[in-house]
């Protein structure tokens, strides 16, 4: 094989590799970027804003016809708690206000007068006893996901023999994945919840109730 024909081969092997190694890179970049998509279209933004503040009224007021009008009949909604040191989640169809989950832990009233703001989300200092800013806030940025569930049903599987199955796998992704945290933070009380689009309708899938519990 003489030289030019090897320089040729060369070439040809190199634009190959660039492209397919192009053609990756923008597929990644792809991938990465449809992991959550930004809320920022005025439509969004005004139904987002209306099933976060009526679940919140729902909540505080405890009227439980139209708290459970907002969670999804066939997905339910995953509580986490926190029995010990570690988190723990209840999935359920429904929130029964004389019934929590868990049991010893009444779900909370208190006042609110704060309005919904977007922006990013306090955390809350157990050190200190306080939260990093007061208010209602939910960040709709694309980078703003939780991994919650996922996180909770891994150490089950590995520390307690629960088994993390593809059932479970595919039941907290549908409730946790391209889902917007909400935090209503107050100086002495706080709510905490989810929402997610379920074919262009809006619903609360998870409730945490472990957040800013500093006791364990």
């Amino acid at each position: 094989m003489n030289l030019k024909l090897i320089r040729i081969i060369g070439l040809f092997g190199l634009l190959v590799f660039s492209s397919c190694n192009s053609s990756n890179k923008q597929q990644q970049q792809h991938l990465d970027s449809s992991k959550r998509i930004a809320i920022n279209n005025p439509e969004q933004i005004k139904q987002i804003s209306e099933v976060i503040t009526r679940f919140a009224r729902a909540y505080l007021s405890q009227d439980q016809a139209k708290i459970n009008a907002l969670i999804h009949p066939e997905q339910g909604i995953a509580i986490i708690h926190r029995p010990g040191a570690a988190d723990r989640y209840s999935i359920v169809d429904a929130i029964d206000f004389k019934h929590p989950v868990p049991s010893y832990y009444a779900y909370e009233t208190f006042s609110n007068e704060q309005v919904l703001t977007f922006e990013s989300l306090p955390s809350y200092d157990c050190g200190k006893e306080q939260w990093e800013k007061i208010g209602f806030f939910t960040d709709t940025t694309k980078n703003s996901g939780t991994q919650l569930l996922e996180t909770i049903a891994k150490f089950l599987d590995e520390y307690e023999q629960i088994a993390y199955d593809e059932a479970i796998k595919s039941k907290i992704n549908a409730l946790e994945t391209g889902s917007y945290r909400v935090i209503l933070a107050l100086q002495d009380h706080h709510l905490i919840f989810h929402v997610k689009q379920f074919e262009e309708i809006w619903y609360v899938t998870i409730l945490d109730r472990a957040y800013a519990s500093c006791d364990a």
